[in-house]
């Protein structure tokens, strides 16, 4: 248990959708993120310090989201057979093989055992539960549907994690092609020119420009290496302290990702699908909309669709409708307005949504497939001039002598 002392890390978004982060002293998690809603702060991740420092050296994997959906999955299917909820959180916690999910769970298996509800031990939890999550347990508690709230909630992890998958699968190829030309270059560079340059020496003839700038360069990387680190040492943590201390960074980054070649559509299809996903579930499992949004906001992945999405919200509680508020932020495709508008003619928002998230999962899917069979030409080519690069520069001498002859 933390003692009065005990303080907390934490990142979170303000009413205005600025991103923010600070430290706050607190008894425990709850009482830092109820006292963080009362000065306006809808909370991303709250760590203890304490606890932050210990997990870098901790020999225990990190809780991650496939965790959570197997959690959420395996208590469902239990509370549906008809098990006691603490009896099924018994046998979860015997099952894992994370160490760390296991603490995890039995904590919230005791907390249970005291008296707490299910909702009120996952918010002690925010680093693995989030407040989307926290809302739909506590939706299910109220209107006693516990356990068709956490089908749901599965069902709705599972959409999401998928769809991570194959965005992260469609960052993985462009990566690749850099990494691959990197080090081809760089064995080219260190192994290869200076084999040719020790023959060139024995030519006596001045090297053409091409092959003198080839030489240079594999010079400087065999002697210099040791700058070439330190500067790519430097980017980088420079990149993250700028990131943290700035809150412009971050958004210039974030439009800048929706702008990319081919990455752009996917992520941009991506947040869309996350988005009527979410809130069709919301929907479903009985949470008003503008607390679903609120909830979502933090979790979206980007500050460009959190601002349009608290925009959402204040222009719902002032009475818009979903469509034209969705509308006018001009991050939301015609086509996906149109079907929610007819979605609240009808009243079928839910329906409708959850189509909406199922046209553009499978459209990022699909691209996601064809960006595969894409690239494997593109990487050949790129191989295939960097290697040529290298050996017209490394025998354009050859050819210049035997020229003279």
């Amino acid at each position: 248990m933390a003692d009065n002392s005990l303080r907390f890390q934490w990142t979170g978004i303000t009413s205005q959708g600025k991103r923010t982060r600070g430290v706050i002293q607190s008894r425990d998690s709850k009482s830092a993120q109820a006292e963080l809603k009362k000065q306006g702060i809808e909370v991303i991740s709250i760590d203890s310090k304490r606890q932050f420092n210990l997990t870098i050296f901790s020999k225990n994997k990190k809780i991650a989201l496939k965790d959570v959906l197997l959690f959420t999955r395996y208590l469902s299917t239990m509370l549906t057979a008809g098990l006691p909820l603490v009896q099924a959180l018994e046998i979860i916690a015997h099952d894992q093989d994370n160490k760390t999910m296991q603490s995890l769970v039995l904590s919230i298996k005791s907390n249970i055992a005291s008296g707490k509800t299910l909702s009120e031990s996952f918010m002690e939890h925010p680093e693995c539960f989030s407040s989307l999550y926290c809302n739909l347990i506590k939706a299910g508690e109220k209107s006693g549907t516990l356990d068709k709230i956490l089908v749901r909630l599965a069902n709705y992890l599972e959409k999401t994690e998928t769809l991570k998958r194959k965005v992260k699968k469609a960052l993985v190829y462009p990566t690749a092609i850099v990494v691959i030309a990197a080090v081809v270059s760089l064995i080219l560079l260190i192994f290869v020119v200076p084999q040719f340059q020790t023959m060139f020496k024995s030519f006596g003839a001045q090297l053409p420009y091409f092959t003198q700038l080839v030489v240079k360069l594999s010079e400087f990387f065999r002697d210099d290496w040791w700058i070439i680190i330190g500067a790519i040492v430097l980017i980088i943590f420079g990149a993250k302290y700028s990131i943290r201390q700035s809150d412009y960074l971050p958004k210039l980054w974030d439009h800048l990702s929706l702008k990319l070649i081919i990455i752009g559509p996917i992520l941009r299809k991506s947040m869309i699908a996350r988005y009527t996903r979410t809130l069709a579930t919301t929907l479903e499992a009985g949470m008003p909309i503008v607390e679903s949004m609120k909830s979502m906001a933090p979790i979206m992945g980007n500050r460009l669709y959190t601002r349009a999405i608290l925009q959402i919200c204040t222009d719902v509680t002032s009475g818009h409708p979903l469509s034209s508020s969705m509308s006018s932020t001009k991050l939301f495709p015609n086509m996906a307005i149109q079907m929610i508008a007819v979605g609240e003619a009808s009243g079928s928002l839910a329906s409708m949504l959850n189509k909406v998230a199922d046209y553009y999962e499978e459209e990022v899917s699909n691209i996601v497939d064809n960006l595969s069979s894409l690239l494997e030409p593109l990487i050949m080519a790129v191989l295939g001039i960097i290697i040529g690069g290298f050996v017209v520069a490394m025998y354009l001498p050859i050819f210049k002598i035997g020229s003279l002859f």
